[in-house]
């Protein structure tokens, strides 16, 4: 496990990425897993949250909250590239080569690592032409991120690109399933979104997309009419029928152009791509993974996180709710992940901490450790006689032979109800497995349709010169594209006088309460249209 010496037990682990800050306190016993003790989600700009939560989850007369950061650089490098791996030794070959390759004209005032692509371990200045995935943060971005945390009296005792303990997890996730497929990890950023791709080979670092989340809010508020940037950004964020209706054609523009990076993969490695993991989008945002995976024809990927966390030795408290898929990066921070160690513990002010994880401090700019020692040593002797005191208080108290009874009492009243409570645990976990169990065979029998009965029907009311590419289904109904061979203007005659056949069937009017024409779109030779119709289920009467 990544952990130096110099972190206490009890720190705080936070991530600030382009959507929100995790945070969440934990406790590193010196064995057993890493328990999560609280945690807690805010808006990527919400200071004033973190700081209240912060005060009501850490001793507000700490000088210093130790903690483990991660954090989303707006100009990261993350590149697989050729390297002469016996020229790492010369101090400016790096720095030369990203500067040649990249165009990174101040590249002395950025910090920059060579690590293996596939095993995350620093390449060692050795061999000859190798390739190594280039990692590099600007000085400028360390900064900004590190002191909005020592305004928070949070003191780092690392600070990663949450990218590569992401990757690392992903990577360890993928072996202990056996899944011979490669990963494409997204990352949609405001203006672009950048594609890594997990592959036999290590990370692959494909050219970047030309749109991002500013395209999916542009088709957006084309599609719901509305001009405000804060409407349309609000609209997004309820995932209700009508949006997830519509969720492909804002998620087009990003898939259209993924889709050939993923396949240009697949023919040159022969290996198949299965799953896209979109990185840090909050709850509010996860809609966008499933729509943008089906545009690029892939699968989006499946991860269980309360699942995962015993893997890599990771634990919440009693009455810690779930944490959800968007964790992944921050949790990866702290992960048991297993992989090469390094030979000697690394040093503080080592860039290198092991497989996947760069130190990006600029310790220069912290506080002096003399300086945290004393004002350390300053609580010790106030939290001292605090305790003094209220331990002569406490001797007082308890001379009450009376209360010493009644404390005894209760006690034994616990002790004897303890098996009562066990028991009732156990009645309540196999209640909870008997009430899943009736669920899911509900599910299984009121199935609002049969998929026989829906394909004959369709097939019966199909025009002639009709195609039906596609039958999807989604949690509120059935979307069905193809394609009208005929003219334009007898395409659009002919599917309006279909929509309106559907809508009149007796077997699909028992299944479908509306169905709409959702989507129509003219071929290069104007003899043909592309359609989507929505079929909407029935609400379910009272």
């Amino acid at each position: 496990m990544i952990f130096n010496q110099r972190n206490t037990r009890h720190s705080l682990l936070i991530e600030v990425n382009p959507y929100q800050i995790l945070a969440a306190a934990i406790d590193r016993p010196d064995s057993g897993p890493v328990v999560i003790e609280a945690a807690a989600e805010f808006d990527s700009h919400d200071d004033a949250g973190l700081r209240q939560w912060l005060d009501q989850n850490f001793d507000k007369a700490k000088s210093w909250v130790p903690c483990i950061g991660g954090f989303a650089p707006p100009e990261a490098l993350l590149q697989r590239e050729s390297i002469q791996a016996r020229r790492l030794s010369e101090a400016d070959y790096l720095p030369d080569l990203i500067k040649e390759q990249f165009k990174i004209e101040q590249s002395a005032n950025w910090k920059f690592a060579a690590l293996s692509p596939l095993e995350g371990t620093q390449v060692a200045a050795e061999g000859m032409a190798r390739p190594a995935l280039l990692c590099g943060v600007s000085h400028s971005d360390v900064h900004q991120v590190q002191q909005r945390l020592l305004d928070h009296r949070l003191l780092p005792s690392r600070l990663e690109m949450s990218l590569l303990p992401l990757i690392g997890a992903l990577a360890d996730f993928k072996a202990r399933h056996n899944d011979k497929r490669a990963t494409v990890v997204v990352v949609i950023e405001q203006e672009h979104t950048t594609a890594y791709i997990l592959g036999k080979e290590g990370v692959s670092t494909p050219g970047p997309v030309r749109h991002g989340f500013a395209s999916i809010v542009q088709a957006a508020s084309k599609e719901f009419e509305l001009k405000d940037a804060a409407e349309v950004r609000d609209r997004l964020q309820h995932a209700d029928d009508e949006l997830l209706l519509r969720a492909s054609k804002f998620v087009r523009a990003i898939g259209r152009d993924l889709k050939p990076l993923v396949d240009s993969y697949e023919m040159t490695t022969g290996q198949p791509v299965g799953e896209i993991y979109c990185a840090y989008l909050p709850p509010a945002l996860s809609w966008i993974a499933e729509p943008l995976a089906q545009v690029v024809g892939r699968a989006a990927f499946a991860f269980d996180c309360a699942a995962w966390m015993p893997m890599v030795n990771l634990q919440l408290a009693d009455g810690q709710p779930a944490l959800g898929r968007h964790w992944l990066s921050a949790l990866s921070l702290i992960a048991d992940l297993p992989g090469a160690k390094p030979a000697k513990a690394p040093k503080e002010t080592d860039t290198y901490q092991g497989p996947w994880h760069l130190d990006c401090r600029l310790t220069g700019n912290l506080p002096s450790s003399d300086l945290v020692r004393s004002r350390f040593m300053a609580n010790a002797v106030a939290g001292t006689m605090a305790v003094g005191a209220l331990m002569i208080v406490s001797w007082q108290l308890y001379i009450d032979n009376s209360l010493r009874t009644e404390i005894s009492y209760w006690n034994q009243r616990i002790k004897d109800n303890q098996q009562q409570a066990a028991d009732l645990k156990v009645l309540t976990r196999t209640l909870e497995e008997q009430t899943a169990r009736l669920d899911q065979a509900y599910g299984l029998v009121s199935s609002p349709y049969r998929l026989t009965e829906l394909l004959m029907a369709y097939g019966r009311t199909r025009p002639e010169r009709m195609s039906i590419q596609s039958i999807n289904g989604f949690a509120g109904g059935v979307v069905l594209r193809g394609t009208l061979h005929a003219p334009s203007e007898l395409a659009t005659q002919q599917l309006r006088a279909y929509v309106e056949t559907l809508r009149r069937d007796k077997e699909l009017g028992l299944v479908f309460g509306t169905v709409a024409l959702t989507s129509l779109e003219r071929t290069e030779d104007d003899n043909s249209l592309h359609f989507e119709v929505a079929c909407k289920f029935k609400e379910a009467q009272p």
